[in-house]
């Protein structure tokens, strides 16, 4: 029996003293957000259907119904809203 073909021989390796990138490119036609980082959540399928139906009956995106969640959390534990921490930054 002879053993499989290896998958990572086939793959092209950048050089070991090229510079390693720091941050994502943003895909073509976007810009560059620096002072924003991208995260992503794993819904339950009936907890994503519900708030694209909330989204969808108040004329608003996902994200903002979303983040309108991610404040309300931040303000139970006693932290500034989003709004507050965004002006900050900016200060």
């Amino acid at each position: 029996m002879s053993k499989r073909p290896s998958v990572l021989g086939e793959l092209k390796l950048a050089k070991a003293n090229a510079p390693a990138a720091t941050t994502a490119a943003a895909p073509a036609g976007r810009k560059e957000r620096p002072d924003v980082i991208h995260t992503s959540i794993y819904l339950p399928k009936p907890v994503y259907l519900k708030l694209r139906e909330i989204a969808y009956v108040t004329d608003r995106k996902i994200h903002d119904v979303i983040m309108e969640g991610v404040d309300a959390a931040l303000k139970q534990y006693g932290h500034p809203s989003v709004a507050e921490l965004k002006a900050a930054k900016g200060a």
